[in-house]
């Protein structure tokens, strides 16, 4: 089966839908029988390189929630993801560009085995709302590719130039182009069942055929 999923580091949702996508596949024992690629989408092609607010400052700025209003939202997702085994530190999450992250995964997935690739796409959502690590930030890839196996010098060639940004926002433009688009994740079961936004396991299930 093949799946395809755009997403963001950006997002704490897309991280939950994933790993709970993941847990499924596993638990199944369905690793092996499964073709794996992660599309790119970024939230905010505009966020700056160097935080400026944390995602709490940001959902109170940007979407002009009261604190009362941010606070429940954060607790509301935090649980969420503590059901599969997330520990969110969602206030403290720096608010940055992922335009290099997603070129970096766009790099592993065309250099790199599914199990390499797949290992670095949940390291870098690690490192963004768990460890609270600035992804804009080479040194915080390339520490992150080499512990997932990757060629430091090779990746840090490829991120001081400008190969796989036009494949980053190639992808973008798909998704948004497709009638159907809403939410990320946006997930393509065998190019015909979607599941996106807020996914049930049992809907993941049944686009598993399990």
């Amino acid at each position: 089966m093949k799946i395809q999923i755009w997403a963001d580091f950006a997002c704490p949702y897309s991280y939950i839908g994933e790993k709970q996508l993941m847990d499924i596949i596993e638990k199944k024992g369905l690793a092996d029988r499964i073709s794996i690629r992660f599309l790119s989408y970024q939230l905010d092609p505009n966020a700056p390189l160097v935080p400026t607010e944390s995602m709490t400052q940001h959902f109170m700025d940007g979407h002009k929630f009261t604190m009362e209003e941010t606070t429940h939202l954060m607790e509301r997702i935090t649980k969420m993801a503590s059901r599969v085994g997330l520990e969110y530190k969602l206030a403290t999450t720096p608010v940055c560009s992922t335009f290099d992250a997603h070129r970096l995964m766009e790099y592993a997935q065309d250099k790199y085995p599914q199990e390499t690739y797949i290992k670095l796409n949940f390291a870098l959502f690690h490192a963004n709302f768990i460890d609270n690590l600035r992804l804009s930030d080479h040194d915080v890839l390339l520490d992150i590719a080499e512990k997932c196996g990757l060629d430091r010098n090779a990746v840090s060639v490829m991120l001081n130039s400008d190969e796989y940004a036009a494949q980053v926002k190639e992808e973008e433009k798909e998704v948004d182009n497709r009638t159907d688009f809403d939410l990320i994740p946006y997930m393509v079961f065998n190019d015909s069942e979607v599941l996106q936004g807020v996914i049930s396991p049992g809907s993941m299930k049944k686009a598993l055929g399990i």
